[in-house]
């Protein structure tokens, strides 16, 4: 957006786990169920809700939500009459992340890609006295430089590294250009603004702690992608639930919000 200065950033399931979401405060549990002999793992949302509804994502898998009410039984016989479409979608998704181009290094060598600020790089390994990452924008190259004879381990410590503190240099610049909006709604800034690795969240916001956590793979996405995660859970201090008032007010600020977290979902994958 034009009024943020952001052009110069460039399990295996086992039994059932239980967790609570703070957001939300539903349980969740990780289950897994055959569909004609396929083991296909889902995870269960309980909350108050009227039916059994089932929703796919490619980041996310199968997610069923349910009253706590309604037995498992109950709801492996919704997803068995639904079997054909659930492994129909599943299958496809499998076959689109086959062809996908690879987003984040394997092997951190020469040619490898790499998704940086939602546009793809090529991975140029260097040797050099001191260990360094560069972007080359007009190539398109990502420069990493290393000792003769380094190692993976050596290669992937040193991208690792740049790549986390360019993830949250750019994060945090986008957490202060934000914040105005919020600080003149009675918003304290957030504090501990952390970074980790997420497997289905691109971020997510303790209100009552003052807390926000974000993906350490934001970096793969678009600058107004970031600006999106970052400006949804700043909201999340307002309206600490997705209900209208957090979308009304997510809308005024970013009227296309659902453009861009529909380009988010499908350009970069949240598990790289």
């Amino acid at each position: 957006m034009e009024r943020y200065c952001i052009a110069a950033f460039h399990e295996k399931i086992i039994g059932k786990v239980v967790t609570i979401d703070v957001l939300t405060s539903y349980l969740t549990e990780n289950h897994m169920v055959l569909l004609d002999g396929e083991p296909v793992p889902y995870r269960l949302e309980k909350k108050l809700v009227k039916n059994i509804n089932m929703r796919i994502r490619p980041e996310t898998g199968l997610v069923v939500s349910a009253s706590p009410s309604v037995s498992i039984t109950e709801i492996e016989q919704v997803l068995w009459e639904n079997r054909a479409r659930i492994l129909m979608i599943l299958h496809q998704f499998a076959a689109e992340e086959a062809e996908r181009k690879p987003q984040y290094p394997v092997h951190f060598e020469m040619g490898e890609s790499v998704l940086y600020l939602g546009e793809y790089y090529t991975l140029i390994v260097e040797n050099g006295r001191k260990a360094s990452v560069q972007i080359e924008t007009g190539k398109k190259q990502i420069l990493l430089v290393v000792s003769a004879g380094a190692s993976e381990i050596e290669r992937e410590r040193v991208f690792t590294r740049w790549w986390k503190i360019t993830c949250e240099r750019a994060v945090r610049n986008l957490c202060r250009a934000v914040y105005p909006i919020f600080k003149e709604r009675g918003v304290a800034f957030p504090k501990e603004i952390r970074f980790r690795r997420m497997v289905s969240q691109w971020g997510n916001c303790r209100p009552e702690r003052g807390i926000l956590t974000f993906n350490d793979r934001l970096l793969a996405a678009s600058l107004r992608g970031i600006e999106y995660v970052v400006m949804h859970e700043f909201t999340h201090f307002l309206y600490p639930n997705h209900g209208k008032e957090f979308y009304r007010f997510l809308e005024k600020e970013i009227p296309d919000w659902k453009q861009v977290q529909e380009q988010l979902q499908k350009t970069v994958d949240v598990r790289i």
